[in-house]
Formats: structure tokens, C-alpha cells, sequence
């Protein structure tokens, strides 16, 4: 009777989490409203649980053993689960295990709900589910609020984790008993955003005897409109980058013709073990539940995932590149700086800066000249080439790589130079180009990996433990990479390196249509943008802004688009004035920018992209700020244009009526129609730029 009966209970499972699932009203919009529903784990029928926060639901089987059953929105009103997997795959000393997950024999094609009730059983070769706990999310490192970023940033981010853990089926190896596998779920309040990574542990007696690997992190088969090949509703990311986030058609579509059967796997690169040692961390994998595959939307819905999961990123100095290392040179383009009201200055490539040097006399000179910037209220940094085409000695060298193998004694002697350094002098900022960019390396004598197979997973855990350790020294980090959740804190915007040698019109215009595009997925904050003063890549003087005097038309225009657009630029010379005309010029868009920082900092919304033939812009949004937009127009022609420019507000969170100023004057009421769009006159002259407040 008991073996009859579960089926029945099954069937009378899922049909209670369809009921609660039904039951849903029109939610808030979490990109324009504050969603205030805390994340909860809930008993939804016997043997099942749901994580949700009132967007998302996730919702696991612990019986026969631990699986997700489904994975919802409740903003569509869509389950995104199309068929049932084990939570995770690893590889204990060679033996592959499912971790949960049961044996069905339903078809693939699509979630048989009353079908997995009559058909499901325990997969007795995988591991099992023993218990689960929950508790606050942990911070992946310490932070606080500095050099502008909001005050009201929560770190950790407030949510639930749920922490699952696994033990190894009765036949596994003796060793094998003695690990437990945690599956980590956490979920975020107000937003439709789930991370998820995996762990291994094994008691002492057997951690040096064991060797490990995670070959699937998550393995989740998605209804169509979810999919990457279909609408692309789903966004899935992993936190670190270089490893593997892979859409594919499962082999299981072969055998229901015309299903759309799309999968997603993220793992690493490659698959060599490791020792299990201290134990075995994974990466995290992010999924958002976007819902939508207007670029608009979806660009913002990542963007809300940066600042809330690399709430670092949203630190936003003003820096200068700075070409001259010689003390009287620093000294004098600090008074400058500190003059038009800049924040940070960079000693730049190509200078005789050395943050690897142990000299005792260079490291006493830069503690005075830190010191010096300092006291002037500069921050100081500077530029290392520290991985990827790095000459270093060969014992250090990438064997099959382009460049140093930070899995080598090359990342023990670069930590503690640079470390070093900064504690010596006062260093406050780094430059690190070339972080390691998901190379192999063959060496078989290298400090931290044995060979080939487990290069790329150490030397990706190694660089990203190098930026943890500056991040909680609280140091600011350029990084042309993708390491923020590691700490890295701004990459280049996307340009090409070669426009800055292009004529100076030719390099602003160009420039302002990479920053518009890259301002889809990026936070203005987030990416940095150049302005070569000085020659840079062989443009000669038809590309550099130098003299600033003589090309102060587009020196202006260069600042009043990355101010504009809250997009830090390197600006790359020995001075950032020349003459009174070019310091005012500076003091008019750094003060503009410092005076509506915390809008123009906010994220962008798309008005009209720059082609030349007519007026662009793009407008920052915060519905939680006074000022709900700032808009900024150019007009790049030769022409007076005097035409309109349609506005779409609704992501200021306005809903009926806009007060809109150009230029904080003359204030303007306009009515939004039912798109929650406005329409504003623009009139300009020839190489003339504009802004407009809403409120």
C-alpha cells in the first residue's frame, strides 16, 4: 500500500505548487520600484520546499531525493524548468557522480508534471540528499562604500541561502563516504536573481588522499522562451571569467521531433582534478530571470546585478593618466588637479613607474610624492603588466600560453611586490593589464598546478584571489577583464585601442557611439573611456589634443561626453590645462559632474544613437532620486538643428507629469502619454551640446 500510494502523493505535490503558482497578482516592477518581499524557504507540500522572493521561486523534491522540480516566474508567470536534471556532476578520483537528481524515463521535450509523479525514482548512484540549512548570504570579501559610490549600498546583499548538502551512495569507494557535497542556492530580495555554486569537503583522515573536480555547477534544460536560442529570457552568467557558460540542444530532441529542447552546462574549461586538500570551492553561477527581450530592459535588469553583487563597481574617481614618473612633474600636474577638482592620478605605461621595485630609495621617494598628491586630496596608482604578455623569467613563463603562469612562483612574487609597495608608499590604486586570460600552461615544476589539465582552474582561482586580497585593502582596480566579482572595479568600455590614434573628431564621434552601445550592458561607472593629450598609438599630432589651447572645440567635447555620460576617461598627458581658457573649460565639466554625480552616475537609457547626421543623446535614470533623469544632447553637424527628441521615461519611475529644464532653467511641464514617453523641443547650433533635468 505504501509503494502505491506515492504516486499519488506526487501527483497531489505538483498539483499544490501549480495551485500557489496561480495565484499571483500584477507585481511591481522591480527595475522601477522597490520590491520589499524578503526571501523566504517555505513548505509548499510534503517533501518539497520553495525558495522564493516573491519574483522567483525555486522549488525542490527531498524525496526520493533532492531535485528541482521547478524553477518559476512569477512576474510571467512562466515556469522556466522544461525537464528534470541532477543539481550538480563531479568527479571524485576518476568516478563521476550525479549529485541529487532522480532516474525518469519522461520525455525531455517538456515538463510531464502528472507524468514525473508516476514515473520517478531514487538514482542510486548518485549522491543523496542528507539535510539542508539556510542562513544569511556571506560577502565573497568586505566592503564599504568609498570615493562616492551610494551610501545606501547593502553588502552582503540582504536574501537567503539555502545550503544543501550530499553524502556518496552505499557502494562508493571507503574515501569516498567521507566527503560531503554542498550545493549552495541564494537568492536576493527584489530582484529575479538566484547564485548558485558547489562545494566538496572531506574529513581529515582522507582530505591528502582524495582528488576532485565539479564538472557541472549547473546543468538546467529551459522551456523555449527562456532559452538563448529562443526569446533569451533567462540570463546566465558565471562570476568568474574564462570558464564556461554553454548553450546546447540536448540529444534527447532527437527523439521528439520538432521539440525545442535547449540546455545550459556551466563549468570550467577543463576537467583536471584537483586535491581535495582544504576543500573545493566552484565559482558562482548567476541566473536572472529577465523575463523580456527588449535590450533596454534586459541591459538594466544586468546592471542591477552589478551593483548589487559588485557594489564596488560603482566607485567613480576622477583620474589622469600621467606620462612623467619625475617627482617635480607629479608635483606640478597634482597642483592642477587638485586645482580643477580631479580625484586620482595614474602613473601611466610607458613611464619609469615600478610597483615591483623593492629600491628602498624609489620607495621613499614615491612615499613623499603619495604623500604630497595626498595631502592635495589626489589618490595615487599606477600601471603593471602582470600576466598576459608579460616577459618573465622562463621558469615563470606560460608553457603554451602568451605570457607569465600565475599558477607559478610568478603570482607569490608579484603579491608580494605589489603588496609591498603599497604598504611602503601609500598606494591606492593598481592598473593591472594583462590579468591572466584563460590560458593552458604544460609546465609539470610550476608552484601551483601539476600539469596541463588543472592549469587554467588554478591559475583562474589565483588571479582572482589576487584582486580579493587588494579589494579588502580597499584598493581601486583597473582590470581590462571581467573580475568584479572578484574585486576588479572598472575594464576599458569596449573601444578599440587603435581609435585613439584617428583624428581628434573622428576619435570623439566614434568614441561616443562605443560608449552609447557598451552603456546597454555597462554602468557608466563601471568602464572607462581614453583621451589621448599626447601621442598614443602613432596618430601623431592630427590625433593628440595637445596643445590643449589650440584644440579646445574638441577637448570640450570629449569632456562634456564622458562627464556627461559618467564614464571616467583616461586622460593621458603631463597636464590637464594649458592655459586659463582650457582650465575653465575642465572646472566647468568636472563641476557639472560632481554637482549631478549621483544621476549621472545612474544608469543610462537609450535616446537616439550618434550617427552625425542629426542630434543623439542618452538619458540617466533613478526613480529614487530627486532629479529622475539627466539628458544630454549633441549636436555633432555643421548645421542649427532645431527638431524634437522623444524621451521614454517610464524608467524614472514618473507616471503622469515631467518637469524638465535645459540646463536647470526655465522648468517645463510636460505630459508622459501612455507609453510613458515625452516630447522635447531641441534647438542647437553647429558643435553644440545641451542637458535637461527631469523631475
Amino acid at each position: 500500500m505504501g509503494i502505491s500510494c506515492r504516486p499519488l502523493l506526487l501527483f497531489q505535490t505538483v498539483c499544490l505548487c501549480l495551485m500557489v503558482d496561480s495565484i499571483v497578482c500584477a507585481l511591481p516592477d522591480w527595475l522601477v520600484t522597490k520590491i520589499t518581499t524578503p526571501t523566504q524557504l517555505v513548505d509548499i507540500a510534503p517533501d518539497t520546499i520553495r525558495l522564493t522572493n516573491g519574483l522567483i521561486s525555486r522549488d525542490f523534491l527531498l524525496k526520493p531525493d533532492f531535485v528541482t522540480i521547478d524553477f518559476y516566474s512569477h512576474e510571467k508567470q512562466s515556469s522556466i524548468l522544461r525537464a528534470i536534471s541532477p543539481e550538480s556532476v563531479i568527479n571524485l578520483d576518476g568516478l563521476f557522480y550525479n549529485v541529487g537528481g532522480v532516474n525518469t524515463k519522461i520525455s525531455r521535450g517538456y515538463l510531464n508534471r502528472t507524468g514525473l509523479a508516476e514515473d520517478i525514482s531514487l538514482n542510486s548512484d548518485a549522491f543523496h540528499y542528507v539535510s539542508h540549512s539556510t542562513s544569511k548570504p556571506e560577502a565573497p570579501f568586505p566592503y564599504r562604500p568609498k570615493r562616492y559610490a551610494p551610501a545606501d549600498i547593502v553588502w552582503p546583499p540582504a536574501g537567503l541561502r539555502l545550503d544543501v548538502f550530499f553524502r556518496a551512495p552505499f557502494w562508493a569507494p571507503r574515501y569516498h563516504q567521507e566527503v560531503t557535497v554542498i550545493v549552495h542556492y541564494e537568492m536576493y530580495d527584489g530582484i529575479p536573481l538566484l547564485s548558485k555554486w558547489v562545494s566538496i569537503q572531506g574529513l581529515p583522515a582522507v582530505r591528502d588522499r582524495i582528488e576532485v573536480f565539479v564538472n557541472s555547477i549547473e546543468y538546467l534544460a529551459v522551456n523555449w522562451q527562456w532559452a538563448q536560442g529562443g526569446y533569451g529570457w533567462l540570463h546566465v552568467e558565471n562570476d568568474v571569467p574564462h570558464t564556461s557558460t554553454r548553450w546546447f540542444t540536448e540529444p534527447s530532441q532527437g527523439a521528439m521531433p520538432g521539440s525545442f529542447q535547449q540546455a545550459v552546462n556551466c563549468t570550467y574549461p577543463q576537467s583536471g582534478l584537483v586535491p581535495l586538500k582544504d576543500g573545493f570551492e566552484s565559482f558562482r553561477v548567476h541566473l536572472l530571470a529577465v523575463g523580456s527581450s527588449d535590450p533596454e530592459r534586459f541591459g538594466l535588469a544586468l546592471k542591477k546585478k552589478m551593483r548589487l553583487l559588485a557594489p564596488h563597481t560603482q566607485e567613480n574617481p576622477i583620474f589622469f593618466h600621467m606620462t612623467n614618473s619625475d617627482s617635480p612633474s607629479l608635483r606640478k600636474v597634482v597642483d592642477q588637479l587638485a586645482d580643477v577638482g580631479f580625484e586620482m592620478l595614474i602613473f601611466s605605461f610607458g613611464t619609469s613607474f615600478n610597483m615591483e621595485s623593492d629600491d628602498p630609495t624609489y620607495l621613499e621617494r614615491m612615499k613623499a610624492d603619495i604623500a604630497y598628491a595626498n595631502s592635495k586630496g589626489i589618490e595615487v596608482g599606477g600601471y603593471d603588466l602582470i600576466v598576459w604578455t608579460r616577459g618573465v623569467p622562463n621558469y615563470w613563463m606560460a608553457e603554451g600560453g602568451s605570457g607569465a603562469c600565475i599558477a607559478s612562483g610568478w603570482y607569490d612574487y608579484l603579491l608580494t611586490r605589489v603588496l609591498n609597495f603599497m604598504d611602503r608608499t601609500g598606494l591606492s590604486m593598481v592598473e593591472t593589464d594583462g590579468p591572466y586570460p584563460g590560458y593552458k600552461c604544460s609546465s609539470t615544476n610550476h608552484s601551483h598546478h601539476r600539469g596541463v589539465d588543472d592549469s587554467q582552474y588554478w591559475q583562474l582561482k589565483l588571479q582572482s584571489e589576487f584582486y580579493k586580497i587588494l579589494r579588502e585593502k580597499e584598493i581601486y582596480i583597473n582590470q581590462p577583464d571581467n573580475y568584479f566579482y572578484q574585486g576588479g572595479s572598472k575594464t576599458a568600455m569596449g573601444y578599440d585601442e587603435n581609435q585613439y590614434s584617428l583624428p581628434r573628431w573622428q576619435d570623439v564621434t566614434v568614441s561616443r557611439q562605443g560608449m552609447y552601445d557598451d552603456t546597454f550592458h555597462y554602468i557608466p561607472s563601471v568602464g572607462w573611456m581614453f583621451m589621448p593629450l599626447v601621442d598614443y598609438h602613432g596618430g601623431g599630432s592630427a590625433a593628440a589634443f595637445e596643445p590643449l589651447s589650440q584644440h579646445i572645440v574638441e577637448f570640450e567635447w570629449g569632456l562634456a561626453q564622458y562627464f556627461g555620460a559618467g564614464v571616467a576617461a583616461c586622460y593621458r598627458g603631463y597636464r590637464i590645462y594649458d592655459s586659463n581658457e582650457t582650465r575653465a573649460v575642465v572646472v566647468k565639466w568636472v563641476s557639472f559632474y560632481k554637482k549631478y554625480r549621483d544621476i549621472l552616475t545612474s544608469d543610462i537609457v537609450h535616446v537616439k544613437r550618434p550617427d552625425l547626421q542629426s542630434v543623439d543623446g542618452y538619458m540617466h535614470v533613478n526613480p529614487r532620486l530627486p532629479i529622475k533623469g539627466l539628458v544630454m544632447v549633441f549636436n555633432p553637424t555643421m548645421d542649427h538643428v532645431s527638431t524634437s527628441l522623444n524621451l521614454p521615461l517610464y524608467y524614472t519611475g514618473l507616471t503622469d507629469v515631467a518637469t524638465i529644464s535645459e540646463q536647470a532653467s526655465d522648468p517645463k511641464q510636460f505630459a508622459l502619454d501612455r507609453a510613458y514617453n515625452v516630447e522635447i523641443p531641441v534647438d542647437l547650433r553647429p558643435l553644440n551640446i545641451t542637458w535637461f533635468l527631469v523631475e
